[in-house]
């Protein structure tokens, strides 16, 4: 754990008059005291973001700027922000932009170093992130003309994330606040990149918090997965997908190419994880979908549910996911789920751990 030092030197002159002298001769003493005041550079809260407590001179020197006190008032909670092109290597680090059309350089990178050598894990927290969307679907028959096999490519804003020796991130694009990425940190660095394409006439915006976790921590999750959830409750989702929306429209499309993986710790006490779609109704012919939609069973219609070997491309796999209906558990081979609806039944799918 770095350390910040600051140094008090106080020089204290006393007089005093002597018997066999007069009172303009003098003898002065010269006493120097040393006070030493030690603080960690520890996390620490401003009025509006997370920082690092540093000396206010040692904030400056690595380029932060001081927003609010810490340490008993002798440090400053140092924030960074970290501009296009430029790279740091200083923990909670910040990467915005709000309300641009375009931006110079394009590609906009972000390079992230290790903050030290115990770093295993590095997240990126999508506090805003609004880029242009992928090509557009629609759930209705027949299918909108001229989009084929362009549909959930990102074919003006993309966004990745670069993990040197280990995987990166997919392409996204579209409004993915409240999402969240999490990498292996590379000796190499690790970049983030957004390049914005198009005409130009669209406004793009993002705030992104950068938090680095040592090898110890266990809240960076296990190596190689993009995402880590906690907690006994939450909510899965794929990128560009409408979480705070209560009805699914019928252009919303998830995007192509993505193979990641998302994990969930197991909380004390419980000894499965089930998933039940967070809205079920589906009209697709009419406005609304499920929050649940990947790729269809050819052999079924739009209206069901796939499983197992029926699903060959666009997937969803949760190892030992059962059906799990009012009558009992009923396994899926695979744990490779598709289709329109999420469950044959309706219901929920349940992993026992």
């Amino acid at each position: 754990m770095k350390f910040c030092l600051l140094l008090i030197s106080l020089t204290v002159v006393t007089l005093g008059s002597s018997k066999n002298s007069s009172s303009s001769n003098r003898n002065g003493k010269l006493l120097s005291l040393f006070q030493i005041v030690q603080f960690p550079n520890d996390p620490c809260v401003s009025t509006s973001r997370n920082g690092t407590c540093y000396t206010s001179d040692e904030c400056e020197s690595r380029g932060g700027s001081s927003s609010g006190s810490c340490a008993q008032g002798f440090g400053v909670c140092c924030i960074f922000s970290l501009a296009c092109g430029s790279s740091i290597s200083e923990n909670c680090t910040y990467l915005v932009q709000t309300g641009v059309t375009s931006v110079s350089p394009n590609p906009c990178t972000y390079s992230v170093c290790k903050c030290s050598t115990q770093i295993c894990r590095i997240r990126f927290d999508f506090t805003i992130f609004d880029i242009a969307p992928p090509v557009l679907g629609e759930v209705m028959d027949p299918p909108v003309a001229n989009r084929g096999g362009a549909i959930g490519d990102c074919t003006s804003d993309t966004f990745s994330l670069t993990s040197p020796g280990g995987s990166g991130s997919p392409i996204i694009c579209g409004i993915n606040t409240g999402q969240h990425l999490i990498v292996d940190a590379s000796d190499n660095c690790n970049v983030a990149a957004f390049n914005l394409g198009g005409s130009g006439s669209s406004t793009r915006s993002w705030d992104i918090k950068v938090t680095q976790y040592t090898c110890a921590s266990g809240l960076g999750g296990p190596p190689g997965c993009l995402q880590y959830l906690t907690g006994a409750s939450g909510t899965i989702s794929s990128f560009n997908f409408p979480i705070a929306n209560a009805v699914i429209g019928p252009t919303v499309t998830h995007l192509s190419d993505q193979h990641y993986t998302i994990c969930m710790r197991q909380e004390a006490s419980r000894c499965a994880i089930c998933y039940t779609p967070r809205i079920q109704s589906i009209a697709p012919m009419i406005a609304a979908q499920s929050s649940f939609g990947v790729s269809k069973d050819p052999a079924a219609g739009a209206l069901m549910s796939a499983a197992g070997v029926d699903c060959s491309e666009d997937y969803v796999l949760i190892p030992g996911a059962e059906n799990n209906p009012a009558m009992g558990a009923i396994p899926t081979a695979a744990g490779a789920l598709c289709g329109r609806a999420f469950s044959v039944f309706g219901g929920r799918r349940c992993h026992y751990l």
